[in-house]
């Protein structure tokens, strides 16, 4: 082919048909091809008078896809979150070059405007398709967003939307990264809205949003709210993942005088600067200014890789703690041996002893103030256990985040709407438990105030859930727990139940009296009978199944949810799955609501 478009230009001056490959030889003639430019023959060192030779380099030719190549190089830079600039980078561009030649031959290389470009035109490409699975969802759509600094300073806000397609999956989706100018509360509305707007989400779909708790996301909410026709204080819900961790920080770092309890075991409670002090050279400063000297020798000897402090991240000093209870005998004799090797290169030679000048000059991690004694390692014993419940929380709240088909249909790991409850209940009955422990821990006034600082921070945010309604709807009408769970665990609070009955009640009048009532059995005749449930963690084995049980309604009569308090199959309670089998559990769009932020994370970093 390319000899015969060869020949037609140079005999008959024919040029190549319109939209079709031009001849070497044309190419050659317009200019566009420089006589010096190496083509596949000269790069392969091909005869094209030879046809066999030829036809290889046609073969090559026609195998690449210039439109492809682009595609994939710019999903490269979008997947991996490079700079648009990466494309111009030399040496990748001399790899391309090694891999097929025809990447420059045929100009495929992108320049960083270009590839703004293509991601644009990719993005306006597959818009619609965007807009009609969004309005095609059988469900409510839920939202997270959170700002970040890109790495070129910009104030960006990545924007995630949750939802069930038409095959009732759950899904989740990047819908938009805009950048706000300023972070007041109303222009963070504005873009949102403005990225809903664009995708043509009509108002009466939009449901519930997980953000973080800081105080510009309420004037944001209002925002959206007052446009969207809803009041914005009740469809937010906190990310809990959040929340975990300031409580976590507290434990370890908090210093607020107004969580300090008055009296602990008797004694007036410690100052600020007390606790400051023992902060100061405690157990896990002690730990830290340890691992600095230990980690090098101590990795030449065990597999293990170097754990590093994140302050953003609390379950960073979790992995540090069990990395130093795990090597505590080895970290004791490198201490010896080190304190040995020290002092005998530093003796005087008339004396035999350690000088006061260089003692004064004695690395940190020998110094007295910065020991680990027998109390600190029990200290670090028993943060090490109350994390660990912390991090159980934060696992099952997040789950895998894989979607599994089932014989229900399909279903996500994820974190469930009711578990939120659960988690803070478990999180502030165990620290109440330390907290009577403390007693025979060594330092019990410091570990107290610890522990009421975290108890502090979680009550806090577990007050707060009353403000959004899907976490107690979601309790109420799941069929193990019901209100049969808040009668038991609030009991010396009514106050609270009653509240939470008449949000349970204004949801279904307002959102879900008015549907369709689907009627199915909770249970088929063919089903195995309910298994005894095992747990496999303190999460688990904190959310039990309340001990009363109303009687079985024979039939449901007048007001599906008034019907709903009293019918129960007894078995309904044993099966994890029975929440999405029941026709009540079935009709809640919030069960992919996203309880924490991992989720939303994992979108925005691809």
């Amino acid at each position: 082919l390319q000899n015969a478009a060869n020949h037609l230009w140079r005999e008959h001056k024919t040029p190549a048909p319109e939209g079709e490959k031009k001849s070497t030889a044309q190419l050659k003639s317009e200019g566009a091809l420089k006589s010096n430019q190496p083509t596949i023959a000269s790069v392969l060192k091909l005869d094209v008078n030879k046809p066999t030779e030829q036809n290889i380099a046609n073969n090559i030719i026609s195998r690449f896809d210039k439109q492809h190549f682009q595609r994939m190089l710019v999903e490269l830079i979008v997947s991996s979150n490079q700079s648009l600039s990466f494309a111009e980078n030399p040496i990748l561009q001399e790899i391309f070059d090694y891999l097929d030649p025809s990447v420059s031959i045929q100009r495929a290389n992108f320049t960083a405007r270009a590839v703004r470009y293509k991601i644009i035109q990719e993005y306006d490409r597959h818009k619609q398709k965007v807009i009609e699975v969004l309005r095609n969802s059988p469900g409510a759509l839920h939202i997270s967003f959170d700002g970040w600094a890109s790495r070129n300073k910009l104030a960006l806000y990545g924007i995630a939307c949750f939802f069930r397609d038409e095959k009732n999956r759950p899904c989740k989706i990047m819908i938009g990264v805009p950048e706000a100018h300023h972070h007041f509360g109303s222009t963070i509305g504005g873009e949102i809205l403005d990225v809903l707007h664009t995708l043509g989400v009509s108002p009466e779909k939009i449901d519930y949003f997980t953000l973080d708790n800081a105080e510009n996301n309420d004037t944001t909410m209002e925002v959206i709210g007052v446009e969207l026709g809803f009041d914005g204080r009740l469809r937010r819900g906190c990310c809990i993942g959040h929340t975990i961790n300031l409580s976590a920080k507290a434990l370890l770092f908090g210093q607020n005088s107004d969580a300090f309890e008055q009296q602990l075991s008797g004694a007036e409670a410690l100052s600020d600067t007390e606790y400051a002090r023992w902060r100061k050279k405690g157990p896990e400063v002690q730990k830290d200014e340890i691992d600095r000297a230990a980690t090098l020798k101590l990795r030449s000897k065990k597999p293990l890789k170097l754990i590093i402090d994140n302050d953003t991240r609390w379950l960073s000093q979790l992995y540090m703690i069990r990395r130093a209870l795990r090597l505590k005998t080895s970290i004791e004799l490198l201490l010896i041996k080190y304190k040995a090797q020290w002092e005998d290169e530093n003796r005087s030679k008339k004396t035999g002893q350690v000088t006061q000048a260089k003692l004064v000059k004695k690395p940190r991690i020998l110094r007295d103030e910065n020991q680990l004694t027998d109390k600190d390692w029990e200290v670090l014993y028993h943060l090490e256990a109350i994390l660990t419940v912390f991090e159980t929380v934060v696992k099952t709240l997040k789950g895998d985040e894989h979607i599994r088909r089932r014989k229900q249909g399909w279903t996500g790991s994820y974190g469930n709407i009711w578990d939120v409850v659960l988690g803070y209940e478990l999180l502030l009955n165990t620290l109440e438990e330390y907290k009577q422990l403390a007693a025979d821990f060594p330092d019990p006034e410091h570990f107290r105030i610890g522990i009421n600082l975290a108890w502090d921070k979680l009550d806090e945010y577990y007050r707060r859930l009353g403000e959004t309604p899907i976490y107690y709807t979601a309790m109420a009408l799941h069929p193990t727990y019901r209100w049969d769970w808040f009668d038991e665990t609030w009991t010396h609070k009514p106050s609270w139940v009653e509240k939470a009955k008449e949000m349970v009640a204004d949801v279904w009048l307002s959102d879900y009296a008015y549907l369709e009532v689907r009627t199915s059995s909770s249970r088929g005749d063919d089903e195995p009978p309910a298994k005894r449930p095992r747990f496999f963690n303190p999460f688990e084995k904190n959310s039990r199944v309340p001990n009363s049980l109303p009687a079985h309604a024979a039939a449901i009569v007048g007001d599906e949810y008034q019907a709903w308090l009293t019918d129960r199959d007894a078995s309904d309670g044993m099966k994890e799955e029975s929440p999405r089998r029941h026709t009540w559990a079935n009709r809640l769009d919030g069960r992919i609501f996203p309880q924490t932020f991992e989720r939303f994370k994992n979108i925005a970093n691809g």
